[in-house]
């Protein structure tokens, strides 16, 4: 807790006060903001970091990895120039989390040729309020921890009080992060979406979800589980591929705004997996923050520097990512 929230009657500190200011000043700068592990209340398979420690999502890459051979072909084909669109208001995912009260639905799904709906049987929870993305994804995100359940929806609609879906997936919280028809590649449609909280603290713990309009037909790798890429080009990516931002670049003397540099030190930490196709060369999923109306982006992304939707960040050298083999 900040000191700047303790309110005092008495004129003096306490004596406990006295020493939480002292500890603090020798805790080292790189501890709070940009560092590069998770804070201690952002745990593995919660809402607020879903998915197993050890799910694709949770895990770093490292300075010296492995590249792709054709890595240099593939980030060329993100030029002129590459940057990391972000997706924030028509195809930014609104992530709900249920508790004991909210509402439940029995929710259909329109399409049926693509297998047994994934929500059949279940009673499935949607606050009240709840809204999907207004892109044509419909996109939504319920996540309900009693249950360990993060319930996906693609192309959601309600009619008056009842809830239906084209597809969708569920899946657990302290699972691989990956599986079902929430996305292209079969990755869940929370997997890797920057939260607003993690904007706000100035740290992503974990790797990102991309999308790029050169995404491969037919080929795919895991942790994908399918695509739904349509580039036959011979310099295409593949859904399922991972990117990483050169861990060498010194983002802090670059002049960065709080935003851009807390998506590069992912992208250098984490990396990002193409999970879907967009209609840019190269994308990143962010919450839709409730809050924000129209095509505002909402206080904190403005705060932390965005602009406005399909911000490209465009201060950080995206010309230097690598594709991990």
């Amino acid at each position: 807790m900040s000191t700047n929230h303790i309110r005092r009657r008495t004129g003096h500190r306490p004596r406990y006060l006295r020493m939480l200011i002292v500890l603090s000043a020798l805790i080292p700068a790189t501890v709070c903001a940009g560092s590069y592990s998770a804070s201690a209340d952002v745990r593995s398979g919660t809402a607020a970091r879903p998915f197993a420690a050890s799910a694709p999502w949770n895990t770093t890459i490292g300075h010296y990895p492995s590249t792709d051979p054709r890595s240099a072909q593939m980030v060329r084909s993100l030029q002129p120039p590459v940057a990391l669109h972000t997706s924030i208001v028509e195809f930014g995912i609104p992530v709900y989390v249920a508790g004991r009260s909210t509402p439940r639905y029995s929710v259909p799904c329109r399409v049926t040729t693509w297998g047994p709906c994934p929500f059949s049987g279940l009673s499935v929870p949607v606050p009240n309020g709840a809204r999907p993305s207004t892109g044509s994804d419909s996109a939504m995100v319920v996540v309900d921890e009693r249950t360990n359940a993060v319930y996906e929806f693609w192309r959601v609609h309600k009619q008056g009080r009842s809830w239906s879906a084209a597809f969708g997936a569920v899946n657990t919280l302290t699972g691989s992060g990956w599986g079902g028809a929430a996305t292209g590649s079969g990755a869940s449609r929370l997997g890797g979406v920057v939260r607003l909280a993690e904007i706000a603290r100035g740290n992503i713990p974990h790797a990102l979800a991309l999308q790029t309009n050169n995404a491969c037909a037919v080929v795919f790798r895991s942790p994908a589980i399918k695509t739904d890429g349509r580039s036959a080009r011979s310099d295409c990516i593949p859904e399922g591929a991972r990117l990483q931002l050169d861990p060498s670049i010194d983002l802090n003397s670059l002049g960065l705004t709080p935003a851009e540099r807390t998506v590069a030190t992912a992208m250098q930490r984490y990396g990002g997996y193409i999970v879907d196709i967009g209609s840019s060369a190269l994308s990143v999923s962010f919450e839709r923050d409730p809050a924000a109306s129209g095509n505002h982006i909402g206080g904190i992304y403005r705060n932390a520097g965005l602009r406005w939707d399909y911000d490209s960040l465009g201060g950080v050298p995206w010309n230097r990512l690598r594709v991990v083999k």
